[in-house]
């Protein structure tokens, strides 16, 4: 077995190496051998110690690069294995500074200090950057003495309560927004004794006033996030979760989320590529802070005095902190701790009169909040022995509060039950089959009790959320949603509406299987758009857009419905909400008006043997053709559905985000639509799509870009950084499990990006598309040989890549066989290959009698090797001459220009690779073409060239010309006097 931690010793070791050489970007390629050799280790602490000083050291070869986001990548990665290593936080506040980004240089520089002094002395290197950022801000010291004046002067007029003071304190909000202004404001109330006060005040001005300004001073600063903590505590915090007013709850939320976000340095973390299943790994006080704010969140959750809104703030704070991908790594303690008390606060249904216990506040979104909270907690679990724990402790509660069987016992349970369906399906779905609820909520549906009715058809329709269950459930209850649909109560009427709708789509697009009465999705459908676009009622517009989700699979619903504009613009204004469930109802609605949901067409032998036994065979309705389709895209994109989608990509789910890049793919497969995308910022939102999310979304995003790339100059759509970023999701749409039609306009698109410099193609390189790309040209489909290798005749200008044609590989003879393809784009692709390959990058007569370093010296004649070996394996295969005969004499002057330059190349290289082409039948096809008369027949630059090749041979003797001015061979093997 290889010793794999010493394989790892061994490439760290040749990285040093590398780096004190200066050979920086060898130095990268050996670290990051070691770092994949370290990951197939089991992860210890000496193997953290060995992953935080490759990527430490990574990051430095990055910044001597220039290659900042790369360091500060690597950077943060070596801090989550050692979170206080002082040359990662040097290393990453370095990479901030350099990059322009000076809060946070100055976060990290204040961060390593504490670091520093914690461990004892603070190195040289630590001075000296804490010297740079003090000049730099000296530099700004009469606008800093300027701005301390103005907080002051507000300050007191906060103090004082006058009547400006609602003035004051939004100008000191404004001033906390800019981390110069945040600093002012702490140099001034040094100890936060004011702001203190002003949060502890019963004004309510005061109290939001001064929430808002500690929120902006905790944020993107550990060192500022760090003090706020230490100083006021949760209990102020935890005051104001409770109060029952809108705003006041919200903000407090804010100010967690940004301490969160910069005592956790979570928003460097989550740039670094991890397994999803292993938790950041926190310093001690780092972990008691995270600790200790999921106490209060659920403590909170679990107060009967806190207010809805409060709750339902808190319950979005650990929707947004509990997994371990990317938040505090809380779903084990939640499950222990806080699952209960999360189930009793579902269990709460505000119109069931209690007499024994104070009812929780509740909102109309809190049992949403609770639905998506479970949910992410429940697919953060990656064992089956972890979900069956967790649907356990869900059936236990539901068993214990099915011990009463009164009304209110049955109303809590049908409750609970409703929010594990719209959250953790499987639990939900679970629970039903092993208590046998379906008979109880029947049973409640025909009750004739308006509230055991709401609740009871409310879980009818949401436990056939899942189409296969739609015909075994609604089934029993389809009687039941019908007269319920007739009820006076509007709630109720409408989730009715949503099961009867389940059942008539049913069908999905087949426009064969007729389940229900012709044209009733139809009436269906208006009926849902009459309370979208009429009730303000948030419960029944979300009920409603579940309903059209449903609906929205028949293509005369379709048409209809992209035809209604107020109910269009219902949607769009929907899509503001948080509610995971009502956007991915939403996003369904889109994709089935674009049909950019996954089709699988019918095999033809397998239809008509279907007809043939009479079986029922799927058919597409006429509605949803190509021609149909394409009109009710551009009818959305004329609504504005672009900056909707756009918005939409910033939400946490990662089903929704599929559901977005879907409609995105099949908006770009119009080049139309591409500019405007580009123009409402959906190039720059695809890209964390296309790197993060569901299999199939990170797919269809990728694949969006991929378009947008081919016929945009990416300078344009994708600036700066962005471009870089850009390659990464267009490498991984090149996968053998991928369509060809996926790998094609990647490699299209990587193409075009490769023309925008070296830093693109670096990047290309160092993310391995080297392999990745070079794989297609060995595929059989025709285009995707010809994709691959115009995307390396761009790739092969970098020495690095030059060197892997230099090795002992057949990779310029494959080069030199697709020259002789049928294809003249192909072969145009790889003769340009060949032209750069073949061109030695320094002309030895320009620089034979420059005085030069023995270094450059060196570099010169290495660069020269490498030319000669390429050239030597051109023209030593053996369909060489024959390919390039052809080539040479080609009608098309493209072609022939370019096999002109590969020989003019070749015979310029020395005299023996010379003599290898004039003793060829090529030099007598050369002879004729440059016989031919200025015709026409061959343009000016070919023949420039052809003079060119005649003239080295001539030179070194190989061809004399005769007395008539015409030139011969010289004969190699003739005696000399």
């Amino acid at each position: 077995m290889t010793n794999i931690t010493g394989d790892a010793a061994t490439f760290r070791e040749q990285g040093n190496q590398a780096f004190k050489q200066g050979h920086y970007q060898e130095a990268i390629d050996r670290y990051t051998d070691a770092i994949h050799a370290l990951n197939n280790e089991q992860l210890n602490d000496s193997i953290k110690n060995d992953l935080t000083k490759c990527y430490s050291n990574r990051a430095q070869c990055n910044i001597n690069l220039e290659q900042y986001d790369d360091a500060i990548e690597d950077a943060t990665k070596a801090l989550e294995y050692t979170p206080t290593d002082q040359k990662s936080l040097y290393r990453r506040a370095n990479a901030f500074e350099r990059s322009g980004k000076l809060n946070q240089a100055i976060s990290d520089a204040q961060r390593l200090m504490a670091v520093s002094s914690k461990g004892g002395s603070i190195d040289e290197q630590t001075y000296n950057l804490l010297r740079r950022l003090r000049e730099t801000a000296q530099s700004k010291v009469s606008q800093q003495t300027q701005l301390n004046s103005k907080v002051q002067q507000m300050f007191e007029t906060v103090i004082s309560k006058s009547n400006q003071q609602e003035t004051a304190l939004n100008n000191i909000l404004v001033i906390s927004r800019e981390s110069s202004g945040a600093d002012a404001i702490l140099a001034y109330d040094t100890d936060l004794k004011h702001l203190m006060e002003f949060i502890q005040r019963d004004d309510r001005t005061c109290i939001l006033g001064a929430l808002r300004i500690f929120a902006e001073i905790a944020k993107n600063s550990y060192k500022r996030a760090e003090i706020v903590y230490n100083t006021l505590g949760l209990k102020p915090i935890s005051r104001c979760f409770a109060m029952n007013d809108v705003e006041i709850p919200t903000s407090a939320s804010i100010l967690v989320h940004n301490m969160l976000m910069s005592i956790c340095d979570l928003e460097n973390r989550r740039k670094v590529r991890k397994p999803v299943n292993v938790p950041y790994n926190f310093d001690p006080f780092v972990t008691e802070f995270i600790n200790e704010i999921f106490r209060m969140l659920l403590n909170l959750i679990d107060d009967r005095a806190c207010s809805g809104v409060g709750r339902d703030c808190c319950l979005d704070l650990v929707l947004k902190f509990v997994d371990r991908a990317s938040g505090c790594n809380w779903t084990t303690k939640f499950i222990l701790s806080g699952l209960p008390k999360v189930l009793r606060v579902a269990a709460t249904v505000p119109d069931l009169a209690d007499p024994d216990k104070k009812q929780y506040p509740l909102t109309e979104k809190t049992k949403m909040h609770i639905s998506c909270t479970l949910s992410v907690v429940f697919h953060d679990l990656y064992s089956d022995k972890a979900r069956e724990d967790f649907n356990n402790e869900c059936a236990e509660f539901i068993i214990a509060l099915r011990e009463r069987d009164d009304v209110q016992s049955r109303v809590r349970t049908i409750s609970t039950l409703s929010v594990l369906l719209q959250g953790p399906f499987d639990t939900g779905n679970a629970i039903l089959g092993s208590q046998n609820l379906v008979d109880l909520m029947i049973q409640m549906a025909g009750s004739c009790d308006p509230l055991q009715e709401r609740i009871a058809v409310e879980a009818i329709v949401l436990s056939a959320s899942k189409k296969d269950k739609a015909a075994g459930i609604l089934s029993l209850g389809s009687e039941i949603l019908k007269d319920l649909y007739q009820s006076a109560n509007e709630q109720i009427k409408v989730i009715a509406l949503v099961g009867l709708s389940k059942i008539a789509s049913s069908k999905g697009t087949d426009s064969a299987a007729n389940l229900v009465t012709e044209g009733s999705c139809q009436t269906l459908s208006r009926a849902c758009c009459k309370f979208l676009t009429t009730s303000p009622n948030f419960e029944i517009r979300r009920w409603s857009a579940d309903g059209l989700a449903y609906l929205s699979l028949d293509a005369d619903v379709k048409e209809e419905l992209v035809d209604n504009i107020l109910a269009i613009k219902s949607l769009f204004n929907l899509c503001q909400c948080e509610d995971a469930h009502v956007l991915y109802s939403i996003t369904t609605i889109f994709v089935n008006l674009t049909n950019t949901y996954d089709t699988k067409k019918a095999d033809k032998e397998m239809a008509d043997l279907a007809t043939y036994a009479k079986q029922h065979v799927p058919k597409e309705h006429p509605k949803d053709n190509t021609e149909s389709y394409e009109e009710r895209r551009r009818k959305l994109v004329d609504a504005g559905i672009i900056s909707v989608l756009v918005q939409l990509c910033k939400h946490k789910s990662d089903n929704c985000r599929e559901q977005v890049a879907r409609i995105f793919l099949g908006l770009s497969e119009n080049e139309k639509y591409r500019g405007p995308i580009v123009a409402a910022g959906g190039a720059k939102a695809l890209l964390p799509l296309a790197l993060d999310g569901t299999p199939a979304g990170k797919t269809k995003a990728a694949q969006a870009l991929a378009k947008i790339a081919i016929t945009t100059n990416p300078e344009m759509a994708f600036p700066g950084q962005r471009m870089l970023e850009l390659v990464r999701p267009l490498l991984q749409l090149l996968k053998l499990e991928n369509t060809a039609l996926e790998n094609f306009e990647a490699l299209l698109a990587l193409t075009n990006l490769a023309t925008g410099g070296e830093s693109v193609r670096k990047r290309i390189l160092k993310e391995r598309g080297f392999p990745n790309i070079e794989q297609y040209m060995y595929e059989e489909h025709t285009m995707l040989r010809r994709a691959a290798t115009e995307c390396m005749s761009n790739l092969v200008v970098q020495e690095e890549v030059t060197k892997h044609f230099t090795g002992d590989n057949d990779r310029v003879k494959l080069v030199v066989l697709l020259c002789g393809e049928e294809d003249p784009l192909l072969m145009k692709a790889a003769l340009a290959t060949l032209a750069i390959l073949s061109t030695s990058q320094i002309d030895l007569e320009e620089y034979k009698n420059i005085e030069l370093d023995d270094e450059d010296r060196k570099k010169i004649n290495e660069y020269l090797e490498e030319n000669r070996i390429i050239c030597d394996k051109i023209i030593n295969v053996k369909s060489f001459t024959e390919t390039f005969k052809q080539l040479c004499a080609s009608e098309d002057d493209a072609i022939q220009y370019r096999a002109l330059y590969v020989i003019r190349n070749l015979v310029r290289t020395n005299k023996e690779i010379a003599m290898g082409i004039v003793q060829t039948d090529l030099m007598d096809v050369l002879f004729a073409i440059k016989e031919i008369k200025e015709d026409g027949s061959t343009n000016e630059k070919n023949r420039k060239l052809l003079s060119d090749i005649i003239q080295q041979c001539l030179s070194y003797g190989l061809i004399q010309p005769n007395k008539d001015h015409t030139i011969i061979e010289e004969d190699e093997n003739a005696d000399f006097d």
